[in-house]
């Protein structure tokens, strides 16, 4: 082994020591999802095409951790975050819930990327975005069915104080 090959020697074994395709770091610190959260979902593509279903909604989520979802036994694509939300999805037309608490499930994928489903137990809202400092931002859609449908932009921002 040459002078060269020694001093390449420790960036090689540091590289073979980070988990594939950057999970971990968000993975090992699931505090960054904690929290309450506001929210603004802007439509882009509406359930209809006439009547008013432009604009953005607003709304608050907040999150807690679920230390089991980590835990030795834990299934893959079980949620890491249980929590809450407050919005008026009838300005797109469409409402996710029928009149019971408003749940929400999230999960962190991967170091930056995160998933929220509002409602998950009917016909939900999903978010999908990535997870910078304060904020994420990305894509939802609400799958209302096989002829129904809608989907836009969101981002959100950590309000003051934790949960």
């Amino acid at each position: 082994m040459n002078l060269r090959s020694l001093a390449l020697l420790p960036l090689v074994l540091a590289a073979s020591c980070r988990p594939a395709g950057g999970r971990g770091a968000g993975l090992d610190h699931p505090e960054r999802l904690d929290g309450r959260w506001a929210m603004a979902l802007r439509l882009e593509s509406p359930i209809q095409l006439d009547g008013d279903t432009t604009g953005t909604v607003t709304g608050e989520l907040s999150l807690i951790d679920d230390p089991a979802a980590r835990g030795p036994r834990a299934v893959v694509r079980r949620p890491t975050h249980y929590g809450v939300y407050a919005a008026d999805f009838s300005r797109f037309g469409f409402v996710p819930r029928t009149g019971r608490v408003p749940t929400a499930v999230a999960r962190l994928l991967a170091a930056d990327s995160v998933e929220v489903v509002l409602d998950p137990d009917a016909d939900g809202v999903r978010l999908a975005g990535g997870l910078r400092g304060d904020s994420i931002a990305g894509h939802w859609s609400y799958d209302g069915g096989r002829l129904t449908g809608a989907a836009g932009r969101f981002v959100m921002r950590r309000r003051e104080g934790r949960n």
